[in-house]
């Protein structure tokens, strides 16, 4: 295994995924519940996470294919994308590409919560995905099992944060964790900036 990758991978998804931010989503949209459905909740919302991201792990490129989209577009359109994302969370912004105020609200009407919205698309949303696709295009297939097992990785941390939010929030606090949020935005808009200037530079040999 690729070390190296291995981290940038990790690195990449755990930053866009952001379960120590989405801590708060998921206490508002679950504080009616008990603990164990609190856990259960987790738990379905991490397996989907691990399904929807390894189904573009090894099918995206089928997926670019078929649009006709070449690698170079869809990095600098995957760029703007996590860009956007991340300026939201370095100015503590209201992160409107993974859920809507209409659709937070709509959840309280809801049984359950774990796949729609808090599984797609609070965290494995648009970003999380163009990540996977843009990690693995073009890849073998030891890299894209790389990346199978950092989806894995992440999945699972993301359960454990998410079950143990309430802890969590509290260790850290509001302040905290914004302050958690905004260092992941800065992450998440350099390697935003790397896959821009990637594409472009297929357009344009510099």
């Amino acid at each position: 295994m690729d070390l190296a990758f291995f981290l940038k991978s990790f690195i990449a998804l755990f930053t866009i995924i952001d379960p120590i931010g989405g801590a708060p989503f998921f206490l508002s949209i679950t504080a009616n519940y008990s603990e164990k459905d609190k856990r259960r909740i987790a738990l379905r919302a991490s397996l989907t996470i691990l399904i929807t991201l390894s189904l573009f792990l090894f099918f995206g490129n089928y997926l670019l294919s078929f649009f006709n989209i070449s690698l170079p577009s869809f990095k600098i359109a995957g760029g703007i994308l996590l860009f956007l994302t991340a300026m939201e969370m370095l100015l503590g912004k209201e992160r409107s590409a993974k859920a809507t105020p209409e659709e937070e609200r709509e959840v309280q009407k809801k049984e359950d919560v774990s796949v729609v919205p808090l599984g797609i698309p609070y965290l494995a949303g648009p970003g999380a995905i163009t990540t996977v696709i843009i990690l693995t295009e073009g890849r073998g297939l030891p890299e894209k099992l790389t990346v199978f097992t950092t989806i894995l990785l992440v999945a699972g941390i993301t359960y454990l944060i998410l079950s143990h939010s309430n802890k969590i929030f509290k260790f850290f606090g509001d302040l905290g964790t914004k302050a958690v949020v905004r260092l992941l935005g800065l992450i998440l808009a350099s390697i935003a900036i790397e896959y821009i200037f990637h594409g472009i530079k297929n357009f344009i040999p510099f």
